[in-house]
């Protein structure tokens, strides 16, 4: 394992300024890739596990980290896992919500299907405030059609005395992730 350096966007990540790549906050420690995330576990200023256990991800909560990882496995109930029983998930704002860990399952098992492979969500920057934590991010899939589709968004979320995500809000354009899944013209009209 690697402590931060004494350099100054660690000391204000220290401060609860921010997370990002280079830095992290409450005392997490950044490890090498080979290392396992139990190994890096420390508790955040909020009593939340901060960790990082996937080389280039920001250290961020166990249920955050837990939220990427899923993703990237295309796993429907890990991801689903993270969330509490009641959680609400605004993907992305301006839709309906998700209420209860089931309807978020629901919905992240149906739409992995429409994708060969679904890649995943990578997170860019974590920054964490007591139980809030905003995460920015990029994610890339590939459709059945073999199309390659790719959309980038904030995620806002709010973590319950456990740990568990009991409320996420995602930003992200919905028209330009629905455009990058309609059909070409000429493949219609071929």
């Amino acid at each position: 394992m690697t402590n931060v350096p004494g350099t100054h966007l660690a000391r204000r990540s220290l401060l609860g300024l921010g997370v990002s790549l280079g830095a992290t906050t409450a005392g997490a420690l950044l490890t090498a890739p080979a290392a396992h995330a139990s190994d890096t576990a420390r508790p955040g200023r909020s009593g939340h596990v901060l960790e990082q256990s996937h080389a280039g991800f920001p250290a961020m909560p166990r249920s955050v980290l837990g939220f990427f990882l899923a993703s990237q496995r295309a796993d429907a109930d890990g991801w689903a896992a993270v969330f509490s029983h009641g959680a609400v998930f605004h993907d992305p704002v301006g839709q309906p919500p998700l209420i209860g860990r089931r309807a978020i399952r629901q919905r992240i098992a149906s739409i992995l299907p429409e994708f060969r492979p679904f890649l995943g969500i990578t997170p860019r920057e974590a920054h964490m405030t007591a139980d809030h934590v905003a995460v920015s991010w990029h994610a890339a899939a590939v459709t059945r059609g073999d199309r390659p589709v790719n959309w980038s968004g904030i995620n806002i979320f709010h973590l319950d005395p456990d740990g568990l995500i009991d409320a996420c809000s995602a930003y992200f354009d919905l028209a330009v992730f629905q455009a990058q899944l309609a059909p070409s013209p000429e493949a219609v009209t071929g």
